[in-house]
C-alpha cells in the first residue's frame, strides 16, 4: 500500500511540475496556455488545407498536361 501511496503522490509531484513549466511558458508570451493551444491547432489546420489545395492544383496541372 505505501508504494501505491508513493506512486501517486509521485505522479501528482511531476504533473504539478509539468503544469508549473506549461504555465511559465505561456506567461512569457502574456497568453493563457487555451489561447497559444487553439492558435496552433487554428494555424495547423491552416496549414492542411494549404497543404491539400497546393496537392489539387498539382494533380489538375498534372492531368492537364498529359
Amino acid at each position: 500500500m505505501t508504494s501505491a501511496v508513493t506512486s501517486s503522490f509521485s505522479r501528482s509531484y511531476s504533473d504539478q511540475q509539468e503544469d508549473s513549466a506549461e504555465e511559465k511558458r505561456c506567461a512569457r508570451y502574456e497568453m493563457s496556455c487555451d489561447d497559444i493551444i487553439l492558435d496552433v491547432i487554428t494555424i495547423s489546420s491552416w496549414l492542411s488545407a494549404y497543404e491539400a489545395k497546393r496537392k489539387r492544383r498539382c494533380d489538375v496541372v498534372l492531368r492537364f498536361s498529359r
